[in-house]
């Protein structure tokens, strides 16, 4: 994997340092020629030079021998084919494509490719033609389509992956083999150390991790058996070959306190420490801001700016102001953290934030982007002291339409650092006690909500998706230790700032794309019509229509549907059996618009303390400001780009995973002390096997068996997703109200499992 500060430097003019000579391309080389040779392919092109390659990629003479040699490889494994000396034509009747593996723990899995636009249809790896990549591989696979013998009705074409398409044709399933793994996502592997005196190894605790690892007791640490540690593969498996590996650290025993954080960590990745070279440039940075640094910036000290956060939040990205103008419009103040102020381009604490990606945010700790001398001190937009910021300063009609926006440099001076239940306290329930201790603030908060309204109703008529899923807040005492989980509100204050924040990322979104240079943008595609037709038959079953408005759905379509839903029992199991139809958000150097937002154009620009394409569109807005024109760093930029954006997407679907794994381990720990108690729950998911419920009190989710439900005998209605008795006739289905009794907490896989002990 290509280092992060060979990738994600910017160069600015005449500063192109020459690159060391390379036995092998990079990753990023290797992706670019890789979609050389499939841009060829899906132009028809016959044939292709060595130098067609080299000028496409602007390679130096020592990459130069490099790429001779990759392409000598893809020649050998029947990617191209050599016409004669170094000319070369695509190979015939193949398509080739570079994307993350999905393996399941059957064996077989599916790729998901990066292109997106030439396959959104993931192609599935049969477990014989897996050669030696283990799951979230970043693998180059050979993809064939493979007709599908002709289904009897909807029903089965879905069961056989398959379906006709709108001319009567049978649908063709794509099916591949990996060809090689390009990147290993998991190099360290963690696992239960097994001791046998001649073939210990490690277990995995990911079971899509199939295999044993064998590991020699010579390679330094001797763990007892059953303890929990972290192996490095050295050798991958193969057809008849178990992976081998050496243990690299000792995590300790299962149970141990704090050790879920080690392993997810390591399973994930996630470096905690910062290097040493990152901490001496942080270290070097001034604590406040100095007088000449405010000189050439606009000063909005006299403005009052707030902050609006978590009650736990420690690093305060965003500042907003409001102030009403003669015209009657407003003028909305979006003050950003000028981060790259401090964080410059190719510099170490650059490189350690491009390798991170991105904070990760666990319930009682986070790992964050950038050292804490910035993360939470002098980029931290703190009350009472001078910082300085990127500023978006919009101005909104009555009814919510942008009639003109700027962007500057500034300096603030922040009044107060709200939370959003301090906000909603005084707006919603209109608290004496705050609303006088805050009473120079209170008449803007007023018209924050009222421009927020406007807003809001304004985005709801394009048609965008307000999904409004609570999400588990696992509440701590003063010591650390749980104390409750409750479903997360999200108050009036929270709908503030998610408004003001979303309009200046639309407006730094256009300004980019006005300006015609290179640009990040936040993308969310189309999702692909199969799967929302499936969806929407589905839904149709359980009595929810999906009405289509046009030739294609609409996000208003979608709007409309989860607008029925509310209220309804049967809203979360489906809006996430909706998300699953959808396209999954990512960063892409071209725009093709944010279906989910219903937007034509958006970037994210808001949080650069914890998002990288965050930092880098804030550089790309600087040069605009400051109407820097360089020909050769655009290029550059360019060129380095898509993978700028892949990395970034993959860290941030990586953190978002981890994040989710602690959620689900705290989660369980909570539970493992009330095992034998009994709650009120609804039914939340039902499949064949048994059926999902959620507890009431305390906020968490848990499976119950099918082989459990034992005072009847049960049959699966697969149409209507319920367990129906056949003497009884008492049905288990989506909403239904019933008391469970957790029955077992399984901390190693962090699975709770109750069982029915009435129905409410």
């Amino acid at each position: 994997m290509e280092s992060p500060n060979g990738s994600c430097s910017v160069d600015p003019p005449g500063r192109l340092p020459r690159a060391p000579a390379r036995q092998m391309l990079t990753a990023e080389q290797k992706d670019r020629v890789l979609r050389f040779i499939q841009n060829l392919d899906a132009k028809a092109s016959e044939e292709f030079t060595f130098r067609d390659v080299v000028r496409a990629l602007d390679l130096d003479s020592d990459d130069r021998r490099a790429l001779q040699r990759f392409l000598d490889w893809l020649d050998a494994e029947g990617v191209i084919r050599r016409v004669r000396r170094r000319r070369y034509s695509i190979a015939e009747r193949k398509t080739h494509v570079s994307g993350i593996l999905n393996r399941h723990r059957d064996g077989y899995g599916f790729v998901l490719a990066d292109d997106r636009s030439r396959y959104a249809e993931d192609i599935f790896i049969p477990a014989r033609n897996m050669e030696d990549a283990l799951h979230e591989d970043r693998v180059l696979a050979e993809v064939r389509h493979k007709p599908l013998a002709p289904p009897r009705g909807r029903r089965a074409a879905r069961r056989a992956g398959g379906a006709r398409t709108e001319n009567g044709e049978d649908r063709k399933r794509l099916e591949g083999r990996v060809i090689r793994v390009l990147e290993r996502k998991h190099p360290v592997v963690v696992g239960r150390y097994r001791a046998h005196s001649r073939f210990p190894c490690v277990q995995p605790l990911d079971a899509r991790i199939s295999d044993d690892i064998r590991v020699s007791p010579k390679e330094g640490m001797e763990p007892r058996d059953g303890q929990i540690v972290a192996a490095a593969i050295t050798l991958p498996p193969g057809r008849n070959r178990l992976p081998q590996g050496k243990i690299l650290e000792i995590l300790g025993d299962p149970g141990e306190a704090g050790i879920e954080y080690r392993i997810v960590e390591h399973k994930y990745g996630l470096p905690v420490a910062f290097p040493p070279e990152a901490l001496e440039e942080a270290e070097a940075l001034p604590d406040r801001v100095r007088e000449e640094e405010c000189r050439d910036r606009e000063d909005f000290r006299a403005e009052s700016a707030v902050t609006i956060d978590g009650e736990s939040a420690h690093d305060f990205d965003d500042a907003v102001s409001l102030r009403k103008l003669e015209s009657g419009n407003w003028l909305l103040g979006v003050h950003i953290a000028d981060v790259s102020h401090y964080v410059r381009e190719g510099s170490e604490l650059d490189a350690a934030a491009y390798a991170r990606g991105t904070s990760v945010y666990f319930p009682d700790r986070s790992i964050p982007m950038l050292p804490p001398k910035l993360s939470s001190g002098i980029c931290s937009l703190k009350p009472d002291v001078d910082r300085l910021v990127l500023s978006a300063l919009v101005e909104v009609t009555p009814r919510g339409r942008v009639v003109a926006r700027r962007f500057t440099r500034g300096v603030i001076h922040s009044r107060a650092r709200l939370t959003y239940t301090t906000v909603a306290a005084i707006l919603r329930d209109r608290d004496p006690a705050l609303r006088a201790h805050h009473a120079g603030l209170v008449p803007m908060l007023e018209d924050m909500l009222q421009v927020c309204r406007a807003l809001e109703r304004k985005r709801h008529a394009r048609g965008a998706v307000d999904f409004d899923l609570p999400e588990a807040d696992i509440r701590f005492d003063a010591d650390g230790r749980m104390t409750d989980i409750v479903p997360s509100e999200r108050t009036l204050a929270h709908r503030i700032i998610e408004e003001f924040m979303l309009l200046a990322n639309e407006c730094v979104a256009r300004e980019l794309t006005a300006s015609g240079g290179p640009a990040l943008y936040r993308i969310h595609e189309k999702p692909d019509p199969r799967k929302v037709e499936e969806f929407a038959e589905f839904a149709q079953a359980l009595g929810h229509r999906l009405e289509r408005s046009g030739k294609e759905y609409t996000p208003g379509d979608f709007q409309q549907f989860v607008r029925g839903l509310r209220g309804r029992a049967e809203q979360k199991f489906l809006i996430h059996l909706m998300l699953r139809s959808f396209m999954q958000a990512r960063y892409a150097p071209e725009n093709a618009g944010h279906f989910g937002l219903a937007l034509e154009v958006y970037t994210h620009f808001t949080s650069p303390i914890r998002r990288y394409p965050d930092l880098l569109v804030h550089r790309l807005l600087k040069r605009i400001l400051d109407r820097k024109e360089s020909e050769g760093w655009n290029e550059r930029l360019a060129r380095r780009l898509p993978e700028i954006a892949r990395h970034a997407s993959e860290r941030e679907r990586n953190a978002d995973e981890a994040e989710r794994e602690i959620e689900r381990i705290k989660k369980t720990q909570f539970m493992a002390e009330r095992v034998g108690e009994e709650f009120d729950a609804v039914v939340s998911s039902p499949s064949s096997q048994g059926f999902f419920v959620e507890l009431l009190d305390p906020f968490v989710e848990g499976f119950v068996p099918a082989e459990t439900l034992i005072d009847d005998r049960y049959r699966y209605l697969q149409k209507t997703r319920a367990h129906v008795g056949e003497r009884r006739r008492r049905r288990y289905e989506l909403g239904s109200r019933v008391r469970v009794r957790l029955d077992h907490a399984d901390l190693e896989t962090s699975r709770l499992t109750f069982s029915v002990t009435g129905f409410r």
